[in-house]
This record gives C-alpha cells, sequence and structure tokens, in this order.
C-alpha cells in the first residue's frame, strides 16, 4: 500500500467514526513537541489530527449544562476518531498512539493540568486544516472555531497536508469584545490566568480553594460550605469529566455556522 493509500484510507477510517475534519502533519514539522512526541511513541513519523463540529445551537444555548453536554461529547467524538485511526494503524503493523486532548492531562509540575502533550491547534494549522484566529482558536473554513480537536501518532509515512494560503479568520474582533473576561487582546493572545479563571470557574483552582476554604473557617461555618452550590457543582464535574463554562469566543465567530442543509 503507497502512503497515499494509507493516508486515505486512515482518514477515511477517522471520517467514519465520528471526525468532521481530518489532516495530517509529519512529527518533523511539530519540532516543539519532539520530546513529548517520542515519549509517547519512539519513532513516531507522522501525526493526524481529528476535529469534531460543536452543536453550535448547543454552545449557544442559555442553558450551560446543554452546553457542556455537547462539549463533552464533541470532545468524546474527536477522541473516538482519533482512536479508531490508531488502531486502524496497529492492525496493518504501523504502532500508533491515541493522545489525549482534553483529560487525562499530565497534572505533574510544570504543565500542572493546563497543557497537553501536543499543541492540536497548531497541528492542525500545519496540517492544512485551517488558521489562527484573534481568539488564539483554530480557525477551520468548515465550522469555524467551534471545533474540538483531538489526534494520534504513528510511526506510518503519511502524506502531510499543507498549511492554508489564506487566512480563514477577519479579524473582525467580534470575539475579543464579547469575551467575558477580557482575556482576548487579539492576534492569538490570550491572559490564561482570566481566561481560566472564568471558563474553569468550578474546576481545579475552584477545588483547591473550596479545601483551603474548609481549612480556614471556623468549624460552625464548614456546614454551610459543605452544603453549597460549589460543592454541588465540582461533584458533578468529578462525574461528568467536564467543567467548561464559557463558549462566547468560538460562538461569536463569523465563521463558525450551522451545516448546509441538502437540498431536494
Amino acid at each position: 500500500m503507497t502512503s497515499r493509500e494509507l493516508t486515505d484510507q486512515a482518514k477515511a477510517a477517522a471520517l467514519a467514526n465520528g471526525a468532521d475534519l481530518v489532516g495530517v502533519v509529519l512529527t518533523k514539522d511539530l519540532p516543539e513537541h519532539a520530546e513529548s512526541m517520542d515519549r509517547i511513541l519512539p519513532g513516531a513519523k507522522s501525526v493526524l489530527i481529528t476535529a469534531a463540529r460543536h452543536c453550535l445551537s448547543a454552545i449557544c444555548s442559555a442553558n450551560n449544562e446543554a452546553s457542556q453536554f455537547d462539549t463533552g461529547h464533541t470532545y468524546a467524538q474527536c477522541g473516538r476518531a482519533a482512536l479508531a485511526a490508531a488502531r486502524f494503524f496497529e492492525d496493518r503493523g504501523h504502532p500508533a498512539v491515541a493522545v489525549p486532548a482534553f483529560i487525562p492531562l499530565d497534572m505533574a509540575a510544570p504543565k500542572k493540568g493546563m497543557r497537553g502533550e501536543i499543541c492540536w491547534r497548531r497541528a492542525g494549522v500545519r496540517a492544512g486544516l485551517g488558521s489562527y484566529g484573534d481568539n488564539g482558536l483554530l480557525i477551520t473554513p468548515e465550522f469555524g472555531a467551534a471545533v474540538r480537536l483531538s489526534g494520534m501518532v504513528t510511526t506510518a509515512e503519511l502524506e502531510p497536508g499543507r498549511p492554508l494560503g489564506e487566512d480563514v479568520c477577519d479579524h473582525c474582533g467580534q470575539c475579543l469584545e464579547a469575551c467575558p473576561a477580557q482575556a482576548l487582546s487579539g492576534e492569538g493572545k490570550i491572559n490564561k490566568k482570566k481566561c481560566g479563571d472564568h471558563i474553569f470557574q468550578f474546576g481545579f483552582r475552584y477545588f483547591q480553594d473550596f479545601i483551603r476554604g474548609l481549612m480556614d473557617r471556623p468549624t460552625e461555618d464548614v456546614r454551610e460550605v459543605v452544603e453549597g452550590h460549589g460543592l454541588r457543582e465540582l461533584w458533578q464535574n468529578f462525574m461528568t469529566g467536564n467543567y467548561y463554562y464559557c463558549w462566547d469566543c468560538q460562538t461569536q465567530c463569523p465563521a463558525a455556522k450551522m451545516p448546509d442543509r441538502e437540498t431536494a
């Protein structure tokens, strides 16, 4: 089988298992992640990126739980596609490993759960799936910023895509204006502290502060904390594995649009 045939069949396997977009980049074209990729799979030559689109109506909903539900399943969809592609390669004698895009992540210093092993936005740009937006996200021609990303690495030699010759982001600034935390300043610059405090408002930082609060409070005040909304929200997040609370920089992107309906 030629590298072109292997690439096309792997992409087809990913698309058949939940991906809406699939791209390929060579590991040598992601030198920033060389150490991580070598630790994941020594001798890896190619990276396959899987993208799954959000249900735009869901992440635009005023009901936060509906948006979280869609986010969790969108991550699961692109992860499922990455795993299917990895199995496709192994079935043909090529070692391959699907890499988490969301959780689990390395919680040890210095990453502390804030960075994955591979920046899938960067990989997507270099594979030609889209370009960077002012919000720092991958903006795709098909779905704008309303996508989640995952992927896998393999020792197989695949045919890579090429970066787009166009800028998909029109730099309208709507995502910057919409950011409730004022964490975006354009050209992909993100104040991660401001963003994280808002989008992950019931994530690890809240959990850490919650435990500190229990230790610092007088005994008679502990019941109020334990019976409050925050602990219930934490429990739900622990059970679902999802703790997103903001999608504004995705939903306000003009490039994000509903899929075209088929016409009779």
